[in-house]
Order: structure tokens, then C-alpha cells, then sequence
């Protein structure tokens, strides 16, 4: 009788999670050996055991990796019904229209997941692997604002806003100009939904990579941050003017208004003000006893203002920023970094395994993707190439650049609304995703060279430039 009693006993529906967070921890483990054995930044091996062990599941069938795979798609149909009231039918239907619900389309696929056999696991997996992802980044921009500092930030300030400002115009104009070029099918406000996709710098990812490498304290390191904050806003704005292009067919003039100038009264205040508030009240955080509590203010404030930030329009990760840098008095900062790290271990690799883990290999067998993906690249790449002439003087302009390459949650952001939308078709998104991982690969080596003696890397090109001739002979 026991045996059958155990046998019919339901399972508590956070024991699915508790395995899938014991699966995500085991491939973190995994992704850190290979990055430390190749001496490569721990984000581009998250990304890429993402990439392969999301795709060896989803081949195999099964449950959690094929709703991982189509989280992206998923997660419109999550916002209708959480903000709508609707059923999960009626919200797909509203997010994919009536092409989209076909048996076997995207649409038909998503609502089997969120309503089929495995509906309630998919839900329960959606929302923590949610909650996870976004504690991961907001404890680790919190942890690069403690590093950083207000002061820091004033000195790198001017030169920060002006490679924020020449990377986004300079990717927005080359991804407009591609976009009218190539022989893609889609309107001009979707052209330009797509160009404002890869405009702004991915702050999770460049933040991830420099302080894998170390370099978040160095001056280049300094501009490529406080750019990604300023950049992050920016790409927020055009996300807010695509979206009034598409759905509306015109802006609304005074929600953009609103917008900039909440967005820019509160980092400018934190900039101004930041210190002074940071003082006392970091005197006043001292003063809790014992230690292990003192912690606990420092992380209400964090999310506090992750809070007021997401009511401002603005992603909840620039609060968490935002804190750092307010709290970064030394007497309460190094104390607060020591208890933050293992937090920052647990949760910020899921969010980087989690992109990978959304990206379908298959998809680069047709041709028209791969060139759809290469011209995509390279007015990503070119569009960022004017911050290095902005950059100022006291800083390696060439690091500055390819500092602004990775994109990442904005882009990402962007690719799942204009997916609900219906701007984005299959092959599209395909590319985009593919551009953002590709970047992120790629950015982090070319950075870690770049961080590289001047006369080092003088010698690696000769050394490439003169082996040809050495084997010549």
C-alpha cells in the first residue's frame, strides 16, 4: 500500500524547475571549464554550449528544450494574456493572426506548448527561466555600478554620450540603407523596425565580457559602459518610435517626448546628485549589524530602482546600474561586491545560455538566410565603427569600437516584439538572432585582442602578414 500511495502522489509542480535549474547549472559548469581551459570569456562559452546542447534537445524532442526554443515566440503570447485577461487561444490568435494558427505554423506550435500536455510545466519554465535571466543581469550591472562609481563616470561622461550617439545614428543609417537595398518584403516602417534592432550595444553582454577580462576598471572599459547605458535609452526610444510606426502608422509625438526626457532627468540626475545621496546614506547602511544583513539594503535599493526605471519606460537592468554607481562609497561597496558574486554566478549565465539555447541551427541551410545574415552582420559591424572617431583622446579608439559591437536583450527585446507584430517573418528573425549571436561570439575576440599591447598586436598582423612568405620558401 505504500508503494502505490507513493507511486500516485502528484509531484509538486517547482520540482520540474528544480531540475531544469540543476540541467542550466550543470552546462554553466561545463561552459566555464571549456572558457577557462581556452582562456576565453566565460559569455562565449554559455553561448555556445546554449547553442549546442539547446539544439541536441530540441532534435531529441524533448519538453523543456523545445519550449525553450520557442521561449521567444512564446513570450508575446504570455504578455497578452497577462496584461488582456484573455485565454491562451485568443491571446496566440491576437499575436499570430489567422496564417500564423495554421496546423503546423509558428503560431498552432506555441499554443500546443502552452496548452497541450505539457502546458503547465511550459508555463511554470517560462516565468522562472524569466525571473532568473533578469535577476542574473540586474545583479550584474548592480555589481559593475558598485565598481564604477559616480565620479568615474562624470570623467568618462562627455566621451561616453558621443560614442553612444555616433554608434546607434552610424547602425541606423547602415541598416536603412541595407534594408532599402536588399529584396526583402517589408514596409518601410518595418525597415526601419529592423535597423533600429541592431542599433543599440548590448550592455549585458560587453558588461559580461569585461569583467571576464578584467578590463571593466580601465578607461576604455569605463567609455564602453557608460556608452551602453546611454545607448540602451536610445535604443528604448526607437523601439517606442517603431512601434508607433507600425501600429499606429504615425508617432505620437508627446509618449516619445515623455520618454527622452523622464529617461534623461534620472540618469542625469543620478550622474549630478548620485554621490551625495550615495554618502550618507551608504554611513547609515554601516551602521546594520551583523554583516549578512548589511547586504540586504543594498539589494532592496537595487531593485527599487529597477522598479522606478521599468515604470520610466527604461529597462530595469539601468537601475540596477543606477544603484551601483549611488552606493559605490568605498567604506559599503567592497563588502557588498564580496556578497553579490556567488549570487551573480547562479543567476546571470542563464540569461547568456538561454540566447543560445534559442537559436535553431537548421535554420542556416537556406541559402537566403545566410545572406540575409551576412549583410545583416556587416551593417551591424560598420555601423558602429564611427564611435572610434568620437571616442576622445586618453582612450584606444579602435577598443572603443569593437567594445560597441555586442548586441544583445535590447536587440533581442526588439526581435520578440516585431515577431507579435507580425514585422518579422521566420527568415528575418532567423537573421537577427543569428547577427546576435554571431556578435557576441566574435566581439569577444576581437576585444580580447584588442585589450592587447599596441605592440603586441603589431606583431601578431606582421607575424600573419610574413608567415605566407616563410612557407614559400
Amino acid at each position: 500500500m505504500p508503494a502505490i500511495a507513493t507511486a500516485t502522489m502528484p509531484i509538486h509542480p517547482f520540482a520540474d524547475i528544480m531540475l531544469e535549474l540543476a540541467l542550466l547549472l550543470t552546462m554553466v559548469l561545463v561552459a566555464r571549464w571549456l572558457t577557462i581551459r581556452f582562456r576565453q570569456p566565460g559569455v562565449l562559452g554559455e553561448l555556445l554550449v546554449g547553442v549546442l546542447v539547446g539544439n541536441l534537445g530540441y532534435w531529441l524532442g524533448l519538453p523543456f528544450f523545445t519550449f525553450v526554443m520557442s521561449y521567444g515566440a512564446a513570450s508575446p503570447v504570455f504578455d497578452q494574456v497577462w496584461q488582456g485577461g484573455v485565454s491562451v487561444a485568443q491571446a496566440a490568435a491576437q499575436v499570430f493572426g489567422p496564417s500564423g494558427m495554421a496546423p503546423g505554423a509558428r503560431g498552432d506550435e506555441v499554443l500546443h506548448l502552452l496548452s497541450g500536455d505539457h502546458a503547465l510545466a511550459n508555463v511554470n519554465t517560462g516565468l522562472s527561466l524569466w525571473l532568473f535571466s533578469s535577476l542574473g543581469i540586474i545583479l550584474l550591472l548592480f555589481h559593475v555600478g558598485l565598481k564604477t562609481g559616480v565620479h568615474q563616470l562624470r570623467r568618462v561622461g562627455a566621451g561616453a554620450a558621443r560614442v553612444a550617439v555616433a554608434g546607434a545614428v552610424g547602425t541606423l543609417a547602415a541598416a536603412l540603407v541595407l534594408m532599402w537595398l536588399l529584396p526583402v518584403q517589408i514596409s518601410a516602417a518595418g525597415r526601419f523596425f529592423v535597423a533600429s534592432t541592431l542599433a543599440a550595444t548590448s550592455i549585458g553582454v560587453a558588461t559580461r565580457m569585461l569583467e571576464d577580462m578584467g578590463k571593466a576598471d580601465t578607461p576604455e572599459g569605463r567609455t564602453i559602459l557608460g556608452a551602453c547605458v546611454l545607448n540602451d535609452l536610445i535604443g528604448l526610444v526607437l523601439l517606442a518610435l517603431a512601434i508607433e510606426l507600425v501600429v499606429e502608422g504615425h508617432l505620437d509625438l508627446p509618449a516619445v517626448i515623455w520618454l527622452l526626457v523622464s529617461s534623461a532627468a534620472f540618469l542625469g540626475a543620478i550622474v549630478v546628485f548620485g554621490d551625495r545621496l550615495g554618502r550618507p546614506l551608504a554611513r547609515q547602511l554601516n551602521r546594520i549589524g551583523p554583516v549578512e544583513l548589511r547586504f540586504l539594503a543594498p539589494l532592496a535599493f537595487a531593485f527599487l530602482l529597477g522598479w522606478l526605471c521599468s515604470s520610466l519606460g527604461l529597462s530595469g537592468t539601468v537601475g540596477g546600474f543606477a544603484a551601483g554607481l549611488i552606493l559605490s562609497d568605498a567604506s559599503l561597496r567592497d563588502k557588498t561586491k564580496e556578497m553579490l558574486v556567488p549570487l551573480i554566478a547562479v543567476f546571470t549565465p542563464i540569461f547568456f545560455l538561454l540566447i543560445g539555447m534559442q537559436v535553431n541551427l537548421a535554420i542556416f541551410l537556406q541559402w537566403q538566410t545566410l545572406a540575409l545574415t551576412a549583410a545583416l552582420l556587416f551593417a551591424a559591424i560598420v555601423g558602429k565603427l564611427p564611435a572610434a572617431l568620437v571616442a576622445g583622446p586618453g582612450v584606444d579608439r579602435v577598443t572603443v569600437a569593437l567594445g560597441m559591437l555586442p548586441r544583445g536583450e535590447v536587440a533581442l527585446l526588439f526581435v520578440g516584439v516585431g515577431r507579435s507584430l507580425g514585422v518579422i517573418d521566420d527568415r528575418l528573425f532567423a537573421a537577427l538572432v543569428a547577427v546576435v549571436i554571431l556578435l557576441a561570439f566574435g566581439s569577444g575576440l576581437v576585444l580580447d585582442w584588442a585589450f592587447a599591447p599596441r605592440s603586441a598586436r603589431a606583431e601578431a598582423m606582421l607575424g600573419r602578414l610574413h608567415a605566407p612568405f616563410v612557407r614559400s620558401r
